[in-house]
Formats: C-alpha cells, structure tokens, sequence
C-alpha cells in the first residue's frame, strides 16, 4: 500500500513538458539540464522528475524506458498515460476501478485511507492525480459486436421467365420430372376452359 503519492506545485506545467517531450530527441537521461533546454527552468518544474519515475516514464537513473516511448508518439501518449496513471494508482483503483471519474471527495477519501497523510498533503496529491486524469485516456476494453451471419436469399420457384425449375434431388436418388406447358385458347366459353382441367385431371391424374 502505498504511503505517499507524488504531486506538483506547477501541475500546468505538465502537459507543455509532455508536449515538449514530442518534439525533442529522446535523452540518454532526463535530467534538470534536459528540462531546462526544453524550456522548464524554474525549480517548481523539477518535480516533473519523481513524478516520472513514479509513473515509469524513466528509470530511477533517470534514463528513458519503453513508456517514454509511447508518450512521445501522439497516437499513445494519452493511452500510455492512462495506463500509467492505473499502475501508480492501483490502491485507489482496487477501491473504485472508475476512481478517476468519482467526486472529489470520494478520490480525496480513498487517498486519506490509504496514504494516512493530513488533508494538506491530500490535498496536492489530488490536485496531481486531477491533472493527469484530466490529459489521460481510459480506454475499457470491449470486444466488438459480431453481426450474425446474412441468411441466404430465398429462391423462388420459377426462372426469370416464368420457366419451372426442376426440384434438387437428393444425391443418389433417381428422380423424374416433367414439365408440361398449356397453352389455352383465348375464349369466354367457361365450358371450354372446364373440358380442358377434366381431360387432365382423368388423363393424367393431376
């Protein structure tokens, strides 16, 4: 459990220097004197340094790591530093895995619990933790929603001229089929009409 958080006077500052960290070739060390040829020079900014370290972003030596990496690259960095953000925090995070979007008070309680420090000293470490959940990007992994399969269509029976098609016969099996057209002559005598159905019906037994 952790018994301190790290915190900043200048919490503006962050975000210029993750910006700045963009743009300038990766050091072999983060140091005072890098931060001053970024431009950071007053000695509130120094603090970015633990803060940095805590969060992974540089080794205790101060040397760069691989999370450094994804902060310079503007596609990750919010990502990168929401992930961060979850691995320092973890202690607040087993108390509300949502913590950074809960009231102050609620993050403010959550940090008196754990750290046991004084309201004052809660009171920077929140104003830190804010900053940064504030830049960062919590992304919930969710797996993407599979669309059923479409059915295939329908046939209907008939080709597009009107023509039967003859049914599928099982493999194997030997089938006939006949197709047979009638042509009806154009009349309005019903009687024709009722000849023609009963000699096929006692003909062909259809």
């Amino acid at each position: 459990m952790a018994d301190d958080y790290p915190y900043m006077v200048s919490n503006n500052k962050i975000k210029p220097i993750i910006e700045a960290i963009h743009n300038a070739a990766k050091p072999p060390k983060f140091s005072h004197e890098f931060l001053k040829q970024l431009g950071f020079s007053s000695s509130n900014d120094r603090a970015v340094i633990p803060l940095f370290k805590r969060l992974g972003f540089i080794t205790d030596n101060g040397a760069p790591t691989a999370h450094y990496d994804d902060l310079k690259d503007t596609t990750k960095r919010w990502s990168a530093l929401g992930s961060r953000i979850k691995d320092l925090y973890s202690d607040l995070y087993a108390i509300n895995t949502k913590i950074h979007s809960a009231p102050e008070d609620e993050i403010k309680g959550a940090m008196s619990r754990v750290t046991g420090k004084d309201a004052k000293a809660v009171g920077r470490y929140y104003a830190t933790f804010k900053t940064l959940c504030d830049m960062a990007k919590f992304d919930s992994a969710s797996k993407p929603v599979e669309k059923p399969a479409p059915e295939d269509p329908v046939q209907p029976q008939g080709g597009t001229n009107g023509e039967d098609i003859p049914p599928v016969v099982a493999s194997g099996q030997p089938g006939f089929h006949y197709n047979i057209q009638i042509h009806l002559p154009a009349t309005t005598d019903i009687s024709v009409y009722n000849a023609i159905f009963k000699s096929l019906k006692e003909n062909l037994n259809i």
